[in-house]
């Protein structure tokens, strides 16, 4: 029996964690400071304050990566102004079909409210949610289950009975602590998201390369 199907967004409903990688190269180019891909991988799925904290050690100011960051967020606009950030493949259907289906749905995702709220608005998803948790909405984020636990206590779904669907494994951890069924969708344009999810213990309830998978299982019910 299913409740309730939580999604996250950063690389599973929105095409965006490569988007912010893009962003601290450039930045980064343009401070003249060493800084590559390879150097990124692990980044995915975690805080703004766990990157940062990996910032500020690669590049050894929190003043420099602060300055950094307020760069970045102008090349967000930028990409979100040209029509440069899109949805993951079968996002709207997915969320869709969760609501035709009668499940209560839901979106814990790290993001902070100022920016998720910007993309919920600018790709018109907030009217699928009955819960959203933001990363600012509680004390632990990912890989802490309390982000996952509190967006289905707002709908009284019960844990056992919800599907948590995630692209990182960090974020896939959180789900499992919370005592829910996970859909890992590794995010196909970060290789670094490929990892085993046994490295977690886990055994996720769907695999799969897209949200079709979900949306195929969903069908079924």
């Amino acid at each position: 029996m299913i409740e309730m199907v939580i999604f996250d967004m950063d690389g599973l409903l929105l095409d965006s964690e490569q988007m912010y990688q893009r962003g601290w190269l450039k930045v980064a180019k343009n401070h003249g400071i060493s800084l590559t891909e390879a150097d990124m991988r692990g980044w995915s799925g975690q805080s703004a304050s766990q990157t940062m904290a990996k910032l500020a050690n690669h590049f050894g100011s929190k003043e420099i990566v602060e300055e950094m960051k307020a760069e970045r967020e102008v090349f967000i606009a930028d990409e979100l102004a040209r029509g440069a950030l899109k949805l993951k493949p079968y996002a709207k259907e997915t969320l869709a079909k969760v609501r035709e289906k009668n499940l209560y749905c839901g979106l814990a995702t790290s993001t902070l409210k100022k920016r998720g709220q910007m993309y919920l608005d600018y790709f018109d998803l907030a009217p699928f949610f009955d819960a959203i948790t933001f990363g600012d909405d509680v004390k632990e984020l990912k890989p802490d289950p309390e982000i996952y636990l509190a967006t289905a206590a707002k709908v009284k779904a019960n844990p056992k009975y919800t599907l948590a669907a995630e692209d990182s494994l960090t974020g896939a951890k959180a789900a499992m602590q919370a005592g829910m069924n996970v859909v890992l969708i590794p995010d196909q344009s970060l290789p670094a998201n490929h990892r085993d999810p046994a490295e977690i213990g886990l055994t996720p309830f769907l695999q799969g390369t897209s949200l079709k998978v979900l949306l195929d299982f969903l069908k079924t019910l």
